[in-house]
């Protein structure tokens, strides 16, 4: 489970770039939910160098499929049934469940996880039954693919599968959206108070965000190995899931230097201390920028210029679903911006869907956190997987950072 965390001051100069072996793919729960124990301890191992495949390194279960689960065919819409939905907390309102089990017959059990390994866990260990709709990120779309582990269904023969966005029909996890449909988007970047800190000094990219004077105040940064590496790898000029060690070294030395800097290293309570002004900079996931904007009316989110994370979560069918033309239904459901409107607004997050934004409340449409300008848009970095070797250096060098 995330928990909040001081940086305690040590003195850790070098960083051993790894090669090879195998480490604990991350996906942050982002704002909503915890990071498990599991991850906590995965990182521990990695560093300490002990860290088996078998444990941590997100590798197919006895239980997993060896084949596709096809499911392709005509859509036809379910009335009435039942479907059990696996997803993240926040993302299915009771209202939103309500209103669908009553136009569509259809009854809901919703289960939440509290990370994407956790997700990957739970259908490993049951051979992907259980479930009929799970909620993946954009990396662990992929990954479940690679593990047969998700039902081929193609979103083109959904009636309303031509309602997604442009930007969002070709991700490179499933560029022809045959394993998933996306639902939800966000983005990492950082948070400024324009009241404390002026608009000559307030950084826009992480090189300055890095680089901005302890007289302003200590900083906060997310509890996450994965955002807290992008975030050093582009302020020293290199880009996520890099194969160069120096670009390694130089991250850990910059993240080395910014300890004095930083005053808390947690994912919780992160909207509240920006805007209480507890924190007057911190990194921030854009819904959570959206609620601390809704007290503090100085705070600014930035889309740093050397690379905004780009995350999306994902709607697919588990390999082991039981009621598939309930979950297509569901999905097709989803993919109507009328109905999505309400997810978008309890999440705190744009719509992936065509029109979708303009059904949003004035308010949130006029949010750079929930529509990013054209500018903006562009320093956006869709998050990618990267290789068990690499997932390595990402847990040493954020463990380096917090010891």
């Amino acid at each position: 489970m995330r928990t909040s965390s001081a940086v305690i001051p040590s003195n850790h100069s070098h960083f051993d770039y790894r090669e090879s072996g195998r480490g604990c793919g991350s996906r942050h729960g982002r704002g909503h939910v915890g990071r498990t124990f599991r991850r906590m301890a995965c990182m521990a191992l990695a560093v300490a160098g002990l860290l088996s495949s078998a444990a941590c390194s997100g590798g197919i279960s006895d239980s997993a499929r060896t084949t596709d689960v096809v499911a392709n065919g005509a859509y036809h819409e379910a009335h009435g049934g039942e479907l059990h939905i696996y997803t993240w907390a926040g993302y299915m309102p009771d209202d939103v469940i309500k209103k669908f089990e009553k136009e569509t017959g259809i009854k809901l059990t919703v289960d939440t996880f509290e990370s994407n390994e956790a997700l990957e866990a739970k259908l490993q260990s049951t051979g992907g039954s259980g479930y009929d709709i799970v909620m993946p990120s954009d990396y662990m779309v992929y990954q479940l693919i690679q593990e047969h582990m998700l039902v081929k269904f193609d979103v083109s023969k959904l009636p309303n599968g031509k309602n997604i966005s442009k930007e969002f029909s070709l991700p490179y996890y499933d560029p022809k959206l045959e394993y998933s449909a996306p639902y939800v988007v966000g983005y990492t970047g950082f948070m400024v108070n324009t009241k404390n800190i002026p608009k000559s000094a307030a950084p826009t990219s992480w090189k300055e965000f890095f680089a901005l004077s302890s007289k302003y105040g200590k900083s906060q940064l997310l509890n996450d190995s994965i955002e807290v590496t992008n975030a050093a790898l582009r302020a020293v000029g290199s880009e996520q899931c890099t194969t160069d060690a120096r670009a390694y070294q130089n991250a850990n030395d910059l993240l080395q230097s910014y300890r004095s800097k930083v005053g808390v290293v947690s994912s919780e309570g992160v909207a509240d201390r920006l805007a209480s002004g507890e924190q007057v900079i911190g990194m921030i996931w854009s819904y959570d920028a959206y609620q601390a904007q809704q007290s503090n009316k100085d705070l600014e989110f930035v889309y740093p210029s050397d690379g905004t994370t780009q995350f999306v979560d994902n709607m697919a069918i588990a390999a082991g679903a039981q009621n598939i033309d309930q979950a297509k239904t569901f999905i097709n459901y989803m993919l109507d911006p009328k109905n999505k409107e309400a997810i978008d607004e309890s999440a705190g997050a744009g719509s992936v869907l065509k029109g979708g934004d303009a059904l949003l409340p004035s308010e949130m449409r006029s949010s750079n956190t929930i529509v990013p300008s054209a500018d903006e848009l562009k320093h956006a970095v869709t998050e990618k997987a990267c290789s068990n070797a690499i997932n390595d250096n990402y847990t040493q060098l954020f463990e380096n950072f917090k010891q």
